[in-house]
C-alpha cells in the first residue's frame, strides 16, 4: 500500500523569482505565490484556484494549499530563507 500511496502523491512546482516562491501544480491552474518577509517569514500574497472539472479529480484546492505550504518551506530552509 505505501508504494501505491507513492505514486498517488500529488506535485507541485516551485519556482524562486528573486524574495518570492512561486508554487504550482502541474495540470492544474493553482499557484500561490509566497513573499520573504524582512523578518525571515513566509507570507502567502497571492493565488489563484479556479476549479474546473478536470481539476476537481485531481486534487481539492485545500489541499493544493496544504502541499505548497509544505514544498514553499522546504525550499525556504533549502535557501537559507528560514530555519
Amino acid at each position: 500500500m505505501k508504494l501505491l500511496n507513492l505514486v498517488r502523491r500529488q506535485k507541485v512546482a516551485v519556482r524562486v523569482a528573486g524574495d518570492v516562491l512561486v508554487v504550482t501544480m502541474p495540470g492544474t491552474t493553482f499557484s500561490i505565490t509566497y513573499e520573504k518577509t524582512e523578518d525571515n517569514r513566509l507570507v502567502a500574497r497571492s493565488f489563484h484556484g479556479r476549479k474546473g472539472l478536470d481539476e476537481t479529480r485531481k486534487v481539492p484546492f485545500p489541499k493544493f494549499l496544504g502541499l505548497a505550504w509544505n514544498a514553499a518551506n522546504a525550499k525556504a530552509r533549502e535557501l537559507g530563507w528560514i530555519r
